[in-house]
């Protein structure tokens, strides 16, 4: 009887050991299985994409544009920050036919607040002759400082060594005088226009007395000028 019992101990350790080994495996099983979907499901997600800056991409604002002039529809344009000149021409319909834009730089990059102005041929012209009677009024005077970094436009373009003949300066026509160096058509008539008013030149240095014609420009010609 002892011993009967002593062996159906023995069966029911072994039966209750063997089924918690059994959970123990599922368990492990289930864990492993579930660390493995985890794994997987991060794998199969995309890759976030780093944030843009300032140093992988320029930042692209709207800026106000103010062109003017001669341009088919002078405005004020809302533009990108990185347009050109010849963007806003174009926004604004292009150019008029009296346009003159040889001077002006159309891939310039535009910034907020710019005012483009676009001439015209005539309106240059009139900015030369103001610029050439800025010169002769400061000559006059000889006031060389109120000359200072203007640009000069005399329409011609003798230097010193064209002075090869004597002009006689009682009989010399606009074109005689031209060629004197530092002598411009404006101030080749005003020459004239004095010479009539008098009659005629006295001696050389009357010619002094001609609007434009200063102490400077009078030695560059004197030695080619006679009565």
């Amino acid at each position: 009887m002892k011993k009967f019992v002593v062996f159906t101990l023995v069966i029911i350790i072994l039966i209750v050991g063997f089924i918690i080994m059994n959970n123990s495996n599922d368990i492990v099983e289930a864990s492993s299985s579930e660390s493995s979907a985890v794994k997987k499901s991060s794998n199969d997600g995309v890759t976030p994409k780093k944030k843009e800056t300032k140093d992988t991409k320029d930042e692209v604002t709207r800026i106000k544009v103010d062109i003017k002039g001669s341009v088919v529809s002078p405005d004020v344009y809302e533009v990108d920050s990185n347009s050109r000149v010849i963007d806003i021409i174009n926004i604004a319909g292009g150019v008029t036919e009296d346009a003159d834009t040889d001077n002006i730089n159309l891939s310039k990059k535009v910034s907020d607040e710019d005012v483009i102005i676009i001439y015209s041929r005539e309106e240059l012209e009139n900015n030369k002759k103001s610029y050439e009677e800025k010169i002769d009024y400061c000559t006059t005077d000889n006031n060389s400082a109120c000359a200072t970094n203007v640009v000069t436009f005399d329409d011609n373009s003798n230097s010193e060594d064209t002075n090869s003949t004597i002009i006689n300066i009682n009989t010399a026509t606009v074109e005689d005088f031209m060629k004197l160096s530092g002598i411009g058509e404006a101030k080749a008539k005003s020459i004239i226009e004095y010479r009539n008013s008098i009659g005629s030149f006295s001696k050389v240095e009357d010619i002094k007395n001609v609007t434009g014609i200063g102490d400077s420009i009078f030695d560059k010609i004197k030695d080619y000028l006679t009565i």
